[in-house]
Parts: structure tokens; C-alpha cells; sequence
């Protein structure tokens, strides 16, 4: 198959420097990402299942979230596209801060009734909207990177972004539970106010995040730096649907999502379902399995997260050097095969070990898998891209968390909820395997 010549995409103009982008950037991601965790994986689950003596809704509030951010991503990226991705990234930060502060003061009336009925449609209305903030955030947030990033950096890029936005995740239940144990301790565990300075730090979290993203995200002027769109040869040797113009509509992007990367689309939904099973229940899975606190629960996450923060650069310096194919095939079987080993062996130490090497596998794959849809997709179409993939992330966190509630139930120890979800991303990590390769390097005209 013969490649069509590109030419050697621009690094960036002189006078920029990368770094300080990059941290600032960086540090967006970081909030952002703790902020979402401390409402989604540490706030809520004990906020419904405790304050509010809604444990059925659990699953439903984060269903309800990822539809929303599935449904928003793609026209959201496109979007960012033509209007710039600083617009989308301040406006989503500032709708999450409205939500948290939102859920923060939400009272359900006991005993049902139409008031009980109102509460639960606003708590499901609400986690919709903070699912639109995050959609329009994520998509221009990582397509920013690309914007700026010479292509053949962008893996050791994603990586220095990915240290701040592992570094929220692992954060988020030790934030969480914190603040509550630290600020509520005189509350009883079924008093709702006793969660609300969770929902305090997440909405001052999205606050700082919005200010960040208004003063270094690119403007509309600065979103397509570079011309040259990458030469797709699978449909029919020609550049990307919308190389030549920006996508407005998200079926735009979709089919050309479909079109490009097909393969990372089903990934991302398979690996997404995984997670959707876990994200709602981890939290209690593990207060109940080893009788801890909440802020204990979220000790346990911190020694994996200071690992995470030394490795990440070197890693995307590896990702570079082996290519994101490569890296993808290593990262999530490294996930996998953690995932499978934290649940055969029951010890609190086993999650700060096993939880590091799953951080290890995290901080391998996710950067190259967003390098990848880079590198795959041109600068009119990548903001819409990206949208579409994180599209095909959201149907399967959506779809993990719809099962995640009956398969909770089935067992007094909630093994079949996890071992479902070590099984899904299994397959995943093995279809990488045989799907995942790198697109062949163009050759220069004349040689």
C-alpha cells in the first residue's frame, strides 16, 4: 500500500515556550479532574447511599452523567473547533461549579410523595448538566495540546498533562473524605449536611479551573496552527472528511471518527464499561471490605499517585520511542492483569501496589491513545475527533453504570460486579493487541 508523501508537520513558532503551557494546562486538567472525582467517586455514592437513604440511585446519578458527557462530546469538540477551545473550556468549569454547589444544598423529603419525585428529577438533572460541562471541557482541553505540540511530541505531552490529571484521580477520595471527616465530624453519617464540603471543594476546585483555562487555553485564532492534515490511505488515500473545514455538526465528526479510528472507538467503549461498573461502587466496596473511613479509603490512593507523578514524563518518553500502538498494547494489559490481581488478593496493601502498577498501565496507554487520535486526525477535524471518541467513552461508562446496580447485588462480597468488569477490560487490552497498529510514517518527496 503506498503512502502519499506529507509534509513534516511545524514545531512550534518561536517565542512560545511549551513548558509553561503545558503546566498551566496541566494544572487545569489536575482541578478539573480532582474536582470531578471528589463529586462522582467520593461525594455521591455516600451522599445518597447515607444523607439521603437513596442507595438505588447511586448508579442512576452517574448513568445519568456519562449520557450526558456522551452525548455532549462530540458537538461540543466540534465546537471547540470552530469557535476555540477556550470558550468551551471556561463555560464547562463554570457550569460544574453551578452543579456542585447545586447538589450541595439538595434535600429530598422522606417518604415520597411528588416533592421526593422533584428532588430526584433535579439530583438527575443536575448530574446532566455537570456531564455537558464536562464534555465541553475534556475535548478542547486535550485537543489544546495538540494545537500547540509539535506531532511527533505529542505522547510526551499527553504524559506531562497526565501527571496533574492522574494526580486529581488518585487525589479525589482522599480530598473527599477529608474535608468531610475534617469539617463534619460532628454530624451524624445520615445528616446530609455532612457531605456538603466535598461538593464546597469540587465547585472552588472548578472555579480555580475555569480562571486557569481563560488566560492559557487558545483562543479561536490560535486552534488550527497547522495546515497540513494527516493522509488517511483506509478511505481511499485521501485527507479526513473535514480537513478543509470545521465541523459544526457532531455527526460530522462521528462518521469520521468511524472512518479513521474505528478501532479506538470500540476500545474506548469497552474499556469505559469497565470503569461505569466499578466508578459507583469502589468507594464502599472497599470501606466495607476492610472497615476503613473515608479518608482512609483515600490514604490508600496517595502512595500509587506519588509514583504516578515520578513516572509520567519518562513514560511519555518511552511512549515516543515505542510508538503509541506499542504502548496502548502494554498499558492496558498492565490495567488488566492489576485489576484481576487486586481482587484475588484480599489485603489493604495489595490496592496501594496493585493500584500503583494499574497507574503505571494508565499513564502508558492513556497518553498514547490520545497522541494516536492526534496523529490520526487533522487540525479542522481533531477538537470534533476527539469529541467522538470520548463519545464512544461515555455510551460505555453509561452502559457499565446501568449494570452496575444489579450486579452489586448479586453477591454478599460484590465480586461478580468486579471480576465483570476485570473481564470486559481484558477483552479490551486483547483486541488492542490484534487491532491497535501505528500509521506508517510518510516518506518525504524525493526519496
Amino acid at each position: 500500500m503506498t503512502v502519499v508523501p506529507q509534509s513534516t508537520p511545524p514545531v512550534p513558532a518561536p517565542g512560545r515556550p511549551l513548558w509553561p503551557f503545558l503546566i498551566a494546562l496541566s494544572a487545569v486538567a489536575g482541578l478539573a479532574e480532582l474536582a470531578f472525582i471528589i463529586v462522582n467517586v467520593s461525594a455521591l455514592p455516600v451522599y445518597l447511599e447515607f444523607g439521603l437513604g437513596l442507595p438505588k440511585l447511586v448508579g442512576f446519578t452517574l448513568g445519568a452523567f456519562y449520557f450526558a458527557e456522551a452525548v455532549g462530546n462530540s458537538p461540543m469538540g466540534a465546537l471547540g473547533d470552530r469557535y476555540g477551545r477556550r470558550r468551551l473550556m471556561v463555560t464547562g468549569a463554570l457550569i460544574s461549579v453551578g452543579t456542585c454547589l447545586g447538589t450541595a444544598f439538595l434535600r429530598i423529603p422522606e417518604g415520597g410523595g411528588p416533592l421526593a419525585w422533584l428532588g430526584i428529577g433535579l439530583l438527575l438533572l443536575l448530574r446532566v448538566l455537570d456531564g455537558f460541562g464536562a464534555a465541553a471541557l475534556w475535548p478542547a482541553l486535550f485537543a489544546s495540546v495538540s494545537d500547540r505540540v509539535d506531532p511527533r511530541r505529542q505522547a510526551q505531552a499527553m504524559s506531562a498533562l497526565n501527571i496533574t490529571y492522574f494526580i486529581g484521580l488518585a487525589l479525589g477520595p482522599f480530598v473527599g473524605g477529608l474535608v468531610n471527616d475534617t469539617f463534619s465530624s460532628g454530624l451524624n453519617k445520615t445528616d446530609p449536611a455532612r457531605y456538603a464540603p466535598s461538593f464546597f471543594v469540587a465547585a472552588a476546585c472548578f472555579a480555580l479551573a475555569a480562571l486557569l483555562a481563560y488566560f492559557v487555553a487558545p483562543r479561536r485564532e490560535e486552534t488550527h496552527p497547522h495546515e497540513d492534515p494527516p493522509v488517511h490511505p483506509e478511505v481511499g488515500g485521501e485527507a479526513g472528511p473535514a480537513a478543509a473545514h470545521t465541523s459544526t455538526f457532531s455527526l460530522d465528526a462521528i462518521r469520521a471518527a468511524i472512518r479513521i479510528v474505528p478501532m479506538l472507538m470500540l476500545l474506548s467503549f469497552l474499556t469505559f464499561i469497565s470503569i461505569g461498573l466499578i466508578a459507583p461502587y469502589v468507594k464502599l466496596f472497599a470501606m466495607k471490605r476492610f472497615g476503613i473511613s473515608e479518608s482512609a479509603f483515600g490514604t490508600l490512593l496517595l502512595y500509587p499517585a506519588l509514583l504516578i507523578a515520578v513516572i509520567a514524563v519518562p513514560i511519555g518518553r518511552l511512549t515516543d520511542h515505542w510508538g503509541t500502538a506499542r504502548s496502548i498494547h502494554y498499558g492496558m494489559g498492565v490495567c488488566a492483569l492489576a485489576l484481576w490481581l487486586i481482587l484475588l488478593i484480599k489485603s489493604e496493601w495489595t490496592v496501594v501496589v496493585l493500584g500503583g502498577l494499574m497507574g503505571v498501565g494508565f499513564v502508558l496507554a492513556f497518553p498514547a491513545y490520545m497522541a494516536h487520535i492526534s496523529d490520526n486526525a487533522g487540525p479542522r477535524e481533531r477538537g470534533g475527533i476527539i469529541g467522538a471518541v470520548r463519545m464512544a467513552q461515555g455510551m460505555g461508562a453509561m452502559a457499565g453504570t446501568a449494570l452496575s446496580g444489579p450486579l452489586y447485588k448479586l453477591d454478599a462480597e460484590h465480586l461478580i460486579l468486579f471480576n465483570t468488569a476485570a473481564g470486559v477490560l481484558t477483552v479490551a487490552a486483547g483486541l488492542s493487541l490484534v487491532y491497535i497498529r501505528n500509521r506508517p510514517l510518510a516518506v518525504p518527496a524525493g526519496e
